[in-house]
């Protein structure tokens, strides 16, 4: 297991806004996606499970539905936010893959087990 990294101030993770992350992991850039649901951070990794591509259409820019879930912009996946699942489209029932996070301190730090 590797050493916690910070990821973000916990004032920076709004209730129901996506922001894009890059943290650098063994010296390579990791893409990762946060958001805040009901209270608590939630983080992926920016990789739809569909084709493996981002799932943003610009650098920190991402689709919404009605339901503020998030899409992916190349096939319109639709991933619901509490735990990341694809409700809708190409790769539904599959999961973006999860970081595990901890929340302490005014700080979001990430555990990678990669």
């Amino acid at each position: 297991m590797s050493e916690p990294v910070f990821l973000c101030s916990a004032e920076d993770l709004a209730e129901g806004q996506y922001r894009e992350l890059q943290v650098n992991h063994d010296s390579e850039p990791v893409w990762l996606i946060a958001t805040r649901h009901n209270g608590q951070p939630r983080v992926w990794f920016n990789v739809c499970p569909h084709q493996g591509r981002q799932l943003n259409f610009a650098p920190n820019r991402f689709l919404t539905d009605k339901e503020n879930r998030l899409v992916c912009v190349h096939h319109g996946a639709v991933f619901e936010p509490a735990e990341g699942v694809c409700i809708s489209g190409p790769c539904r029932n599959a999961e973006l893959r999860s970081v595990e996070i901890h929340e302490a301190d005014g700080r979001v730090m990430a555990v990678f087990n990669l």
